[in-house]
């Protein structure tokens, strides 16, 4: 696929180094700006990134580059800058429908509200202004809704007598991570300039909802009720699941059903758009996760995933070009059959 005959000219350094120094004094302690910022031109971007986006592309599925920006922001503001320019690069061509900017935002990255809301609007304004008509999609994962603490939780859900349980996992969740506490993302969706999130509800285990009278799809029902509410008319909501595993699938067809109904279809049903699978093929660890059994065999949940494409559900996945299964036309051509977005690797590290 051609790349688009626009191209955007790098900002001048001088603008660049103070978009950067600004957004960085938002960044944690210990995260100060570097005395020089290198030109934006710098930036290279890798073909085999660019080969992949493009076979998404040409088969047919919509790509959407992917990076983890906010490392890039807390790192200072070279990297910031260099991270930034090759997505740019990268995502400025035919078929690519936009970026995702950081994974599990706030999430066990020693970060706070603050500072990820300076993040987003600076990032989510550059590539608004430099990238138009593209999207910019972060995830997230929220345990605070797994713990159905908010008020108004359906006394069918859970009862009163699990009340204090629910609040208790609550707060827990919040003191550990206050950066995806539910009032945290209110802002973020609020005044942060995002058009998709990726969302994981942070179930917690069967028998912890068990002890709460309830269950793990009646609570995922719940939460995304509560998703939907909160969020659902400010941006386009999307689930997401880690369903790869290493190896053959070890699971059953009851087992991959049982995941499709918490995962993909009770999400859809309360509120999401589409559902966001991990992972076509990914080193992780020790192993290499994948979701087909090796060299791109079918397996009960890669049949059960094709299912609901047939069904017309969107769903989305991730590939890199360092970890290809069989080589990349066969990979994308086997990847875009279950899937109609791929969220493609930067290589920005």
């Amino acid at each position: 696929m051609n790349t688009n005959a626009r191209r955007h000219s790098a900002l001048p350094t001088a603008a660049l180094g103070a978009l950067l120094l600004a957004g960085c004094a938002a960044c944690s302690s210990g995260s100060a700006a570097s005395p020089t910022v290198p030109p934006a031109a710098t930036a290279t971007v890798r073909p085999q990134y660019v080969a992949l986006a493009e076979a998404v592309a040409a088969h047919g599925a919509k790509a959407w580059i992917e990076a983890d920006l906010i490392k890039a922001w807390l790192a200072g503001p070279e990297p910031y800058g260099a991270a930034l320019e090759t997505v740019v690069k990268l995502a400025d061509r035919q078929g690519v429908a936009g970026v995702k900017i950081a994974d599990e935002l706030g999430y066990e990255d020693d970060t706070d509200a603050t500072t990820v809301l300076a993040f987003l609007k600076s990032t989510t304004a550059t590539l608004h202004s430099r990238l138009p008509g593209r999207k910019v999609v972060v995830d997230l994962i929220v345990p605070e809704l797994g713990c159905l603490s908010w008020s108004g939780v359906p006394d069918t859900v859970a009862g009163a007598a699990s009340a204090d349980g629910r609040r208790a996992c609550g707060a827990a969740e919040v003191a550990r991570n206050p950066a995806v506490a539910l009032a945290a993302i209110d802002g973020y969706i609020a005044g942060g300039g995002l058009d998709v999130v990726d969302l994981s509800a942070g179930l917690r285990t069967d028998g912890e909802y068990a002890e709460w009278g309830t269950t793990r799809d009646a609570a995922m029902a719940a939460a995304w009720d509560e998703a939907s509410r909160r969020w659902g008319s400010k941006v386009r909501l999307q689930a997401r699941k880690a369903l790869a595993h290493p190896g053959p699938y070890e699971g059953s067809k009851a087992t991959a059903e049982a995941d499709m109904r918490t995962y993909v279809d009770i999400p859809l049903a309360h509120g999401a758009h589409a559902v966001d699978i991990w992972t076509w093929s990914q080193p992780y660890k020790g192993g290499t996760y994948t979701l087909t059994d090796p060299k791109l065999a079918p397996n009960d949940l890669t049949r059960a995933l094709l299912e609901r494409r047939r069904r017309g559900v969107e769903l989305w996945t991730h590939m890199t070009p360092s970890s290809l299964q069989v080589g990349l036309d066969q990979d994308v051509a086997s990847a875009v059959s279950i899937f109609s977005g791929v969220l493609v690797a930067s290589g920005t590290g």
